[in-house]
């Protein structure tokens, strides 16, 4: 009674050894092709980056007098002005290979400065939106809430046209959208949300399918 059981094992242990060793195969090919464009991408020549989709900040379409003398709103705007003056691409879902290949070796330092700019932007923008959209007290009496939330929405649409990855701005500008029933224009968010490479892209998708259907 015991053969039966000693054989399967044998067998099972034969299966086990084989699928080990093609899995190492898979890997230590996987890291071979790694490094191998890895030495291709540094051995690439440094290119013009002239042509790149440089990310300008319309600082006078953008609402700077929403409560622009409170201490908290003005050092966005500081921020903002200061940004304004760097030079700034999305790189987001570029891993630095994807971009010495492209761009050459020699550039990817300034292509990863380009890209913080781009990331502290977006973040900039994102949290300006959500103070603004934030219960002031007191302070909601120089600007009424309506006309903060229309701030809001007009700060997170330029962020999402840029280019933004963050999903907590297209939740809020989804929210206003609805609230002010622009439900129309979902589609187009839902085309630059296609254009996302980063992992947060199928949770943005699915929050505006969500948002479409409901």
């Amino acid at each position: 009674m015991k053969y039966p059981f000693f054989a399967s094992f044998i067998v099972f242990g034969f299966l086990f050894s084989f699928s080990m060793k093609r899995r190492t195969k898979k890997e230590k090919q996987y890291v071979d092709n790694f490094w191998e464009r890895e030495r291709e991408a540094d051995s690439t020549r440094r290119k013009s980056l002239e042509n790149l989709d440089y990310v300008a900040i319309p600082l006078q379409d953008l609402p700077m007098d929403v409560l622009g003398d409170l201490p908290e709103i003005e050092e966005y705007h500081e921020k903002l002005r200061e940004l304004s003056g760097k030079k700034i691409v999305n790189f987001a879902g570029y891993s630095n290979t994807e971009l010495k290949l492209e761009y050459g070796a020699p550039n990817i330092n300034l292509l990863s400065e380009y890209d913080r700019n781009f990331e502290e932007l977006i973040t900039l923008l994102q949290e300006w939106a959500s103070l603004l959209l934030q219960n002031w007290g007191e302070g909601a009496q120089l600007c009424p809430e309506e006309e903060r939330k229309q701030a809001a929405k007009k700060v997170l649409a330029f962020a999402v046209s840029i280019g933004s990855d963050i999903t907590a701005s297209y939740e809020k500008l989804v929210k206003l959208y609805l609230e002010y029933g622009e439900q129309d224009k979902l589609p187009a968010l839902k085309e630059k949300a296609q254009k996302i490479r980063s992992l947060s892209k199928p949770r943005i998708l699915a929050l505006l399918d969500e948002a479409v259907k409901g």
